[in-house]
């Protein structure tokens, strides 16, 4: 399938550079670069959300893409979003992401979370079904909820012994837990194979860890049951990790 490329106008409308557009990756939406400027497809009930906090929200010790305006003040235009270039690939640096991951829904602990979505995709009746799952080995979690990333791992890249750079955020659907967000990192390098098991007794001393990890695999495999593009493959690497959190969770009782 040949992907769409930036149109002129739009990098006109954002006060961007002419060149030849080149494929920025998979951490910026499959976007395209152009000198310092990202283009990526804008969509979501996080179009208006993403910008207006990223605009202004400082993460310690993690850079963050910046939105760029169009002439007239928007950040979308014709379904288009930029952002600011910024150098470094996705890692396997999980343990090193999931510290992002803390630093981050520390910096989102008093931002408004974005409206609800009127429609449910994949990804919001996943979250849904991951929540509301009461098998024996899941157990309530107290405490405040907020805003988090729900898919960090994908956005975030490193560059040499530079900071590590989220290119965008990625809302949950509704609020929750503040190590919701370093969850689904841990759960998302042990399905793509990025990091050893032993991540989890790492992390062990976050708060509700295990519940939470639980809830995240759960998304996982909701997310792959319900996407059009899941595979057997992906739902295979999911169970293992399932198997192995339930089981960790059942030794530990």
């Amino acid at each position: 399938m040949i992907q769409e490329t930036v149109p002129a106008h739009v990098v006109s409308a954002f006060q961007g550079e002419s060149g030849l557009p080149e494929p920025a990756g998979h951490a910026w939406d499959n976007g395209w670069r152009i000198g310092p400027v990202v283009y990526s497809r804008a969509s979501g009930v996080a179009t208006g959300w993403s910008p207006k906090v990223r605009a202004t929200l400082q993460i310690d010790g993690v850079r963050l893409a910046r939105p760029v305006r169009s002439t007239d003040g928007r950040f979308v235009v014709a379904g288009w979003k930029a952002s600011t270039w910024i150098d470094g690939e996705l890692s396997r640096r999980v343990d090193e992401t999931v510290l992002v991951a803390l630093r981050l829904a520390d910096a989102l602990a008093t931002q408004p979370a974005p409206p609800e979505p009127e429609q449910a995709d994949p990804f919001v009746l996943a979250d849904q079904r991951a929540w509301e799952e009461t098998a024996p080995e899941y157990r309530p979690i107290t405490g405040p909820l907020q805003v988090g990333h729900a898919d960090l791992l994908a956005c975030t890249i490193y560059h040499g012994t530079q900071a590590p750079a989220v290119t965008e955020l990625v809302p949950f659907p509704v609020p929750r837990p503040h190590g919701y967000t370093a969850a689904l990192v841990i759960v998302d390098g042990l399905i793509a194979g990025a990091v050893d098991d032993g991540v989890v007794d790492r992390f062990r001393h976050l708060p509700d860890i295990d519940q939470l990890l639980l809830r995240a695999v759960s998304y996982r495999r909701h997310v792959n049951d319900l996407h059009p593009r899941s595979s057997s493959n992906a739902r295979a690497h999911i169970r293992r990790v399932e198997d192995l959190l339930v089981s960790r969770l059942t030794d530990t009782i």
